[in-house]
């Protein structure tokens, strides 16, 4: 019997690239991203699972997606005293 670890999938819709984006986090960086209120998702910690996109744009792209995440946490309400 074969165990698989259950992940989460995302879409992202880039500027460079008109079909939609699949990633998900590393193992690591999804244990952290649920454990820890603070963390702050780093490049590798992206995985991008559109396997079609050369080297360079799967790059460009994870640049982006890092862009947009970051960006939408400064958006979030100031934490209650």
């Amino acid at each position: 019997m074969t165990k698989f670890k259950e992940r989460y999938i995302f879409c992202f819709e880039s500027d460079q690239h008109d079909e939609t984006i699949l990633w998900r986090y590393t193992d690591e960086a999804q244990h952290a991203a649920n454990n820890h209120r603070t963390y702050k998702p780093k490049i590798y910690d992206l995985i991008i699972l559109n396997q079609e996109l050369p080297k360079q744009l799967k790059f460009d792209i994870r640049h982006e997606l890092l862009s947009d995440i970051l960006q939408g946490d400064s958006k979030l309400p100031p934490k209650r005293p």
